[in-house]
């Protein structure tokens, strides 16, 4: 990887800014714009309601793009999203086994207006005896959907056909700071990226790859991709988590450690605080959280190994904290029934001067993921007296 995309892809991760070192803000310490997760979600209007949302589409189907982007308030809104960030979107056909924004930096350098939009699947133009697929642009624009939450078609991509997924990347600028056109111009003309720039990347998957074979043996492509699997040979697609209760208890006890919470939790019924909830807390209380998510939810999915052999691995929860202020005692959980304190004490990089939030209100974010592509998140807030 070249030094300028090594540059840029450090400033995609989570947590990293572009204030000098000794300003960052420590990972879990929410205090600008930031985006803390991008969930793409396959739009299928015949799932059941009460069944999880695939994360992982086939070729044709629609999907959507759900950003959860916070600042120190909380969560920006659609409204927010759209007219501070402004952002655009592009979508690109990774190659299997290629890391994301591998699609964009091999295209760059390119200029924006020369970037056609991604445009969806003509099916008159499908020909079974060339065993070829249409081409289409890489990377294109998406333009369906709204900025804030775009969608599209996944396309027939050959490269999916193989194992490849798509590569979605979101270019935006900080609200009342730079314009998205000039993020756009320095991210696609290998400039250096202006402080004032905001850019996400994300994979969007493609499959399962048994299905996808299935799919090609219909279009006529099966010879060419080799055997045909069988319908009991086909895995469900990755499916999002569901973050199902939140209960919050509200404590006076202070030096709270890891073996105190289970029976804190066991002794006190709580509250259920809903998505974006506000609670009234005095100075110096703890939060004691307990979160979960169905461990049934959790699948078992295979991966290729040597010499075309397969391997089932099992899916795991990896769950990451984050506040606007105060403490927590842990940043991150991996459990299906999880425990955090978030105590309304200054912590490390707030005013320890005011033992008050700016304004009294304070946010605490919860991501919860799997370790494929499924992600689900949860918010509270506390208004401080």
């Amino acid at each position: 990887m070249s030094v300028r995309r090594l540059a840029l892809a450090s400033l995609l991760l989570p947590g990293l800014g572009t204030a000098c070192a000794m300003d960052l803000p420590i990972s879990e310490r929410i205090i600008n714009v930031r985006p803390l997760a991008m969930r793409v979600e396959v739009v299928d209007p015949a799932a059941p309601e009460d069944e999880a949302i695939r994360a992982e589409a086939l070729p044709v189907e629609a999907i959507r793009v759900v950003p959860f982007i916070v600042d120190d308030q909380g969560p920006l809104t659609s409204e927010r999203i759209e007219t501070e960030l402004e952002p655009l979107w592009l979508a690109c056909p990774l190659q299997p086994g290629e890391g994301i924004f591998a699609c964009l930096s091999g295209e760059l350098p390119l200029v924006l207006d020369d970037i056609e939009d991604c445009p969806p699947v003509d099916f008159a133009a499908l020909d079974p005896e060339s065993g070829a697929l249409p081409e289409i642009p890489a990377p294109c624009r998406v333009t369906g959907g709204t900025p804030s939450e775009p969608s599209m078609q996944v396309p027939l991509d050959f490269n999916f056909f193989l194992g490849g997924d798509l590569e979605l990347t979101m270019i935006g600028h900080r609200p009342e700071a730079g314009d998205t056109e000039r993020c756009a111009q320095a991210v696609l003309g290998e400039e250096p990226l202006p402080t004032e720039c905001l850019v996400s990347v994300q994979r969007a998957s493609i499959g399962p790859d048994a299905a996808i074979a299935r799919l090609a043996a219909d279009a006529g492509l099966g010879d060419a991709l080799g055997p045909i699997p069988s319908e009991d040979d086909v895995p469900d697609a990755d499916r999002h988590p569901r973050i199902q209760t939140f209960r919050v208890i509200v404590t006076d006890e202070t030096d709270l450690r890891a073996d105190d919470l289970e029976r804190i939790a066991a002794a006190d019924e709580g509250v259920e605080v809903a998505r974006g909830d506000t609670l009234m807390v005095t100075a110096g209380q703890s939060l004691v959280i307990e979160t979960t998510a169905p461990a049934e939810d959790l699948q078992v999915y295979t991966i290729p190994i040597d010499d075309g052999q397969f391997e089932d691995r099992d899916e795991f929860y990896a769950g990451n904290w984050y506040r606007t202020w105060g403490t927590l005692l842990g940043n991150d959980s991996d459990d299906a029934v999880s425990y955090n304190v978030w105590s309304m004490l200054p912590g490390e990089q707030d005013d320890v001067t005011d033992e008050l939030p700016p304004d009294g209100m304070a946010t605490l974010f919860y991501v919860l993921r799997d370790n494929r592509q499924g992600v689900d998140w949860w918010w509270v807030n506390v208004q401080v007296q």
